[in-house]
């Protein structure tokens, strides 16, 4: 129950975001989970994902797919990511893009 109700506030702190994005919809015809090669169309490797998305241009999505795994292997394009929960800042200067290895506990997906 803890898990949904924290769900439910990042839900609703995100409302003004998913409206936008909402509008870029309506106007541009973007959907709002995208392939990260939408973004990224010269990153080779962001071409490949297929277990990960992006929320709008800003939020990368890597689900945790394995019971009991803690831990998610993911791609980040180059530019400066900032994980969710723990405010650090990864930056990947110049046109290459990084595999990196995030904590993902129960709670706290990447």
């Amino acid at each position: 129950l803890a898990h949904f109700a924290r769900f439910a506030r990042v839900f609703a702190a995100l409302a003004a975001y998913r409206e936008q994005l909402c509008c870029e919809a309506s106007e541009r015809g973007l959907p709002l989970v995208r392939h990260p090669w939408l973004h990224y169309p010269d990153d080779v490797e962001a071409r490949g994902l297929v277990l990960q998305f992006l929320l709008g241009p800003e939020f990368m999505v890597a689900p945790v797919l394995d019971k009991g795994k803690e831990e998610v292997r993911l791609y980040l394009p180059a530019g400066t990511w900032v994980h969710l929960w723990s405010n650090q800042e990864i930056r990947l200067p110049g046109c290459q893009g990084a595999w990196c290895r995030c904590r993902a506990p129960l709670g706290y997906p990447p």
